[in-house]
C-alpha cells in the first residue's frame, strides 16, 4: 500500500507556511511535507512529479487561483483525477456556501483553522492519521 509520498501544503501565507512547518515535522518527521504557494504551483507540481502525493491540504482563498478553482482544475483533468489524491480544505474562515461548493467538487474535508496552534496540531494529526489509515486508490503500489 502506498503511503510514503509527500503532503501537499497549499497555502500563500508566509506566516501560515511558518507555523506549520515544526507542526507537521512534529506530526509526521518521516513525511515530506511540500510547501507550495498558489493553486497554479500545486497544478504545475501535479503535473511534473514522479512522486504519488499523499494528500493535499489546501487554504481556500489563495492569490491567483483560489482552492476551489484548483480542485475544479484537478476534477477536469482525467491524469490528475485518477491519481485520486484526498482533497482537505483548511482554512479560515469558513462559510455555509463555500463549504457546500467544496463538497460539490468532491473533496474529502474541510477544516477551519482553529485559532491556537495546540488545536491546529490536534486538527493536522487528526486529518493525517484519518489518511493513513483509510483505504484509498491511491494506497496501492500496482499490486492487487
Amino acid at each position: 500500500m502506498q503511503q510514503h509520498g509527500p503532503i501537499l501544503f497549499i497555502d500563500d501565507d508566509p506566516d501560515d507556511q511558518f507555523l506549520y512547518r515544526p507542526l507537521f515535522e512534529q506530526i509526521i518527521p518521516d513525511r515530506k511535507v511540500v510547501f507550495l504557494d498558489n493553486g497554479q504551483e500545486a497544478i504545475d507540481y501535479l503535473r511534473t512529479t514522479e512522486e504519488k502525493p499523499f494528500l493535499i491540504i489546501s487554504e481556500l482563498t489563495l492569490s491567483g487561483m483560489s482552492g476551489l478553482e484548483l480542485r475544479k482544475e484537478i476534477e477536469q483533468d482525467p491524469a490528475l483525477r485518477k491519481r485520486a489524491i484526498p482533497f482537505i480544505f483548511f482554512t479560515h474562515p469558513v462559510y455555509k456556501h463555500l463549504v457546500e461548493e467544496a463538497y460539490e467538487l468532491t473533496i474529502q474535508g474541510f477544516f477551519e483553522k482553529k485559532p491556537d496552534i495546540q488545536a491546529v496540531e490536534k486538527e493536522l494529526r487528526s486529518i493525517i492519521d484519518y489518511w493513513s489509515t483509510c483505504l484509498h486508490p491511491n494506497r496501492f503500489d500496482g499490486t492487487e
